[in-house]
Order: structure tokens, then C-alpha cells, then sequence
């Protein structure tokens, strides 16, 4: 983009960008750097300065912005530079808005634009501007171009079931397809732990103490751990989207080439658990109380019920800074209008489970004799099909938009309802390893909180009482039931 170059400023700023560089080699900008310096000593322009957005796309699908092109723009706007000096016009945008801000840009400050292999376009004329928005256009085309083709390509390996590319996934080799055995038992071996109510901040700790990485050598926490479980090619699916951040978008696609790390009944129980927002919205950081969420207010109401709000841990007492001893009760998150003591209470609960565990036929109730699971897996291999014919008979018109519909929607609903059969069954089945131990009431008493938590939730429901005024803490104050009891 180039006018009369009479008179022609002398100070140059360089532009260079790529558009992919996952290795962070910058080869690509530094080799647009070196065809721009001789370009500038041929003109005989002085670069001022070098600006480098690298690994950055500039097309109109990219998201990305560039804060390098953002400073040139503003170093230009302040006349600090008076030649804005790029590779090719593609190297600053592909974008035509951008490229009408370029043309204003010039009317308003004056600022040439050079390329090496693009020529120069005269933007003080009509046909010069012209000649430069074609180009833009050219650019943009060419870009969606390239992204047609990469999606395409992508789908292609998609219902072929072929790897698609990207950062190493966890639990698979460099080729996205060869299992990593000692990964895949963690996948294993945290998936259950999920499925037994243990939290994702807790299994991240245990995993960081045993020095476990993820697949860049990174720590873990619980949002990565999350990221790793939830995703479809553990149970050997191909899929598209996200359904931990975009369910409308999410769409399983098939099965892919690779062999699964666990089932698909196990992997869609483990993601139904870690993409509900209620779990979200109190897991996020690691487990203190035992019964923070679980034990319930027992003050009677007008209609003769109890109020059954959950208890939370609630600070009384001195303050660290001046010495004293904080202290915890647990109070109703409802009206505050009960307390009870944190530690006696939840010392007291311990001690019923450690006791109740030690009894065989607790364990026996809690633990499924057989785990069946084929009468569900059939039915959902048989809905999946009606599924698929469903959608056949509609693009043969063999159906209309409110048949479609209307059988789309029944069959949907009775697929969800036998995932959740399966869900549920398999959360039983996932026995917390306390039950197996020689003693299970010892392994309960020294298993972390949220092991703990996650049998007390499956044993008993803890309703806790009004006290007496002025009188002691006594365990007359929980009323403690096994679920369905009255």
C-alpha cells in the first residue's frame, strides 16, 4: 500500500505474525523479519521498532487479540512511526472491518504501508484503496478457505474414528491412540474414587503428593482433573463440543479407533456427577467438615415437619491474631436459628459409622452381590437404534417435522432415564475401599473427610435438635436414621 514515495518518511516499524507456532520456535515471524529489514535498507527507512504477534491468528473466525498490532497502531497514532512495513497485507489482517480501519487510518494520520511481496497500495486514491480491499477480501476468503478444509478433514477423521490431532491427551501416547498404561490406571482408578463421593480437590492433592502429572508435567488441581474424567475418549468415543461447558453444542459422533480406559455406563456416570452445578458450585476447594452440607436443622415448624436446612460451619470465639482459640460451630444456613458444636458432633457421628461398618450385613447393603448391567445396556443399544431410524425416516419424508419430534423426544427421554439407572447403579456398586478393609471401622476413622463424607451420605441422614438453654452438648441432640427410616 504504497502512495508517491517523494518525500517519503523515514521511520519504519516492522509487523510481523503468524498465525500457528505450537512448537514457539518463531521461525516463521523471524524469517518475515529479515525480508522486511532488506526491504527497509532498500527504501532506505530506519526501523524504530520490531512488533511480533506470534502463534496469533488474524482472521475473522480468531478470538485472539493482538497486542503487539494494538501498540504499532497506537505508536502510529502518536507519530512515532511514520511506515507501517509487513511481509504481505495477509501479515496484518485478513479481516475486511480491519482493512477499512487501515484505509481511515491513512486518511487521518497518514501512515504508508509496505509490503515485500504484496505490493503497495495508494490509499489516497479511489483505486488504490480499491486495489486494497480486494485484496483483503482475497485474504479472507482464502483463510475461510483453509478452515473449510480443516474442519472437513477433521470430520472426516471423526466418522472414521481417527485421532484428530492436538496436545498429547492424558492416558494415550504422542499418537492419541496408544494407551499409556500407568495413566490409564489413574484415570481408572480416579473415576471410581468420583463415583465413590470423593471430591476432585482431594484426589488432586493425593495426586500431587505422589508427584502424578498431567500430560504437559503440570500439577494437578481440581479443574484439571475435571477436564481429564469428563472427557468422551475415555469410554473410546469420538466427539464434538464440550458437555462440561456448552452442552446445545455437544454431540457424541462415535466410536473412535482406540480402545476405551473405562466403560461407556462408567464414563457417563462420572460426567453426569462432575457436570451437575450444584456439584460444581461446593467443590471447589478441599474438604474440611464432615458434616457441612449433610447434617439438617430439626427445629419443628408451624405444620408440625422440621425445618431440614443444611448445617454449614460457622466461626465463634477469639481471633487467631490476638491469640485465642477459633472455634466452629455448625449453624442453619436457613434462619440461623440453630447451633451446634462442630467437634463433638461430628466426633460422635464417626464413632456410630465406625460402628455400623463393622457390621457385615451394612456392608452387604451397601455393596450390590452382582452388578447386572446388560437388561440396561440392550435397552440402550435398541433405543439408540430407533434413534438413528428415527432420524432416517425423517430425511426420507417418510415422517413429518411433528412426527419427528414427537418420537425424537420420547425416545430421548427414555435414553436419559436408563443412563441414569446405570449412573446410579454403578455409584453403588463403586464401593469406598473402607468396606473391604480388614477392619472397616479402623479404615473410616483414618480415611480423609471426604471419603468419610461420602459413606456418612450413603449410611445415615443426621437431623440435629434444639438444645436445651443452658445446657451442655450431649448426643441426645442428633437424631440419627438410616435412609427410609421414619
Amino acid at each position: 500500500m504504497r502512495e508517491d514515495p517523494s518525500d517519503a518518511p523515514k521511520r519504519a516499524a516492522i509487523y510481523a505474525r503468524i498465525s500457528a507456532d505450537s512448537e514457539g520456535e518463531r521461525l516463521g515471524v523471524m524469517r518475515q523479519e529479515e525480508d522486511c529489514r532488506a526491504r527497509a535498507k532498500r527504501e532506505g527507512l530506519e526501523v524504530v521498532d520490531l512488533y511480533v504477534d506470534n502463534d496469533i491468528s488474524a482472521s475473522t473466525k480468531s478470538k485472539k487479540a493482538r497486542p503487539e498490532f494494538e501498540r504499532m497502531m497506537s505508536d502510529a497514532r502518536a507519530h512515532r512511526v511514520d511506515v507501517i512495513l509487513a511481509y504481505s497485507n495477509s501479515r496484518l489482517t485478513r479481516r475486511p472491518r480491519e482493512m477499512e480501519d487501515l484505509i481511515e487510518h491513512h486518511k487521518r494520520y497518514g501512515t504508508r504501508f509496505l509490503t515485500v511481496v504484496s505490493g503497495d497500495d495508494d490509499l489516497s486514491t479511489a483505486d488504490g484503496r480499491m486495489v486494497a480491499r480486494i485484496k483483503g477480501n482475497v485474504d479472507t476468503a482464502e483463510a475461510e478457505r483453509i478452515g473449510e478444509r480443516l474442519r472437513r478433514h477433521k470430520r472426516q477423521m471423526a466418522e472414521r474414528g481417527l485421532y484428530r490431532g492436538g496436545m498429547r491427551p492424558y492416558g494415550f501416547e504422542k499418537d492419541g491412540t496408544t494407551i499409556r498404561a500407568d495413566e490409564a490406571r489413574v484415570v481408572q482408578k480416579m473415576s471410581k474414587a468420583v463415583l465413590a463421593g470423593r471430591t476432585l480437590a482431594s484426589l488432586a492433592k493425593e495426586l500431587n503428593q505422589k508427584g502424578s502429572t498431567t500430560s504437559t508435567g503440570r500439577e494437578w488441581t481440581y479443574a484439571r482433573l475435571r477436564d481429564v474424567l469428563v472427557r468422551p475418549r475415555n469410554a473410546g468415543l469420538l466427539s464434538r463440543g464440550r458437555a462440561d461447558r456448552d452442552p446445545k453444542d455437544f454431540e457424541i459422533v462415535g466410536q473412535a479407533s482406540w480402545k476405551a480406559i473405562v466403560s461407556e455406563e462408567e464414563w457417563r456416570a462420572v460426567r453426569d456427577l462432575l457436570t451437575d452445578p450444584s456439584r460444581r458450585a461446593q467443590d471447589g476447594n478441599e474438604t474440611r467438615w464432615l458434616g457441612s452440607g449433610i447434617y439438617t436443622c430439626g427445629v419443628r415448624t408451624d405444620d408440625g415437619g422440621a425445618c431440614g436446612s443444611p448445617l454449614r460451619p460457622a466461626p465463634y470465639g477469639g481471633t487467631e491474631k490476638r491469640g485465642h482459640e477459633k472455634r466452629y460451630l455448625y449453624r442453619c444456613t436457613a434462619t440461623a436459628h440453630l447451633t451446634i458444636s462442630s467437634e463433638p458432633t461430628d466426633e460422635h457421628v464417626r464413632a456410630v459409622v465406625a460402628e455400623m461398618v463393622r457390621d457385615p450385613r451394612v456392608v452387604a447393603s451397601l455393596v450390590p452381590a452382582d452388578l447386572d448391567l446388560t437388561e440396561d445396556r440392550e435397552r440402550r443399544t435398541v433405543l439408540l437404534a430407533r434413534l438413528e431410524q428415527t432420524e432416517r425416516d425423517y430425511d426420507a419424508d417418510l415422517i413429518d417435522a411433528r412426527r419427528f419430534k414427537a418420537k425424537s423426544e420420547k425416545i430421548t427421554a427414555e435414553l436419559q432415564a436408563v443412563d441414569a439407572r446405570l449412573a446410579q447403579r454403578l455409584r453403588r456398586s463403586t464401593a469406598s475401599p473402607v468396606l473391604g478393609a480388614a477392619d472397616p471401622g479402623a479404615a473410616f476413622l483414618a480415611a480423609p473427610v471426604d471419603v468419610q463424607r461420602a459413606l456418612l451420605r450413603s449410611l445415615l441422614r443426621v437431623e440435629v435438635r434444639p438444645a436445651i438453654k443452658g445446657a451442655a452438648w450431649t448426643s441426645d441432640r442428633l437424631r440419627i436414621t438410616r435412609p427410609g427410616q421414619s
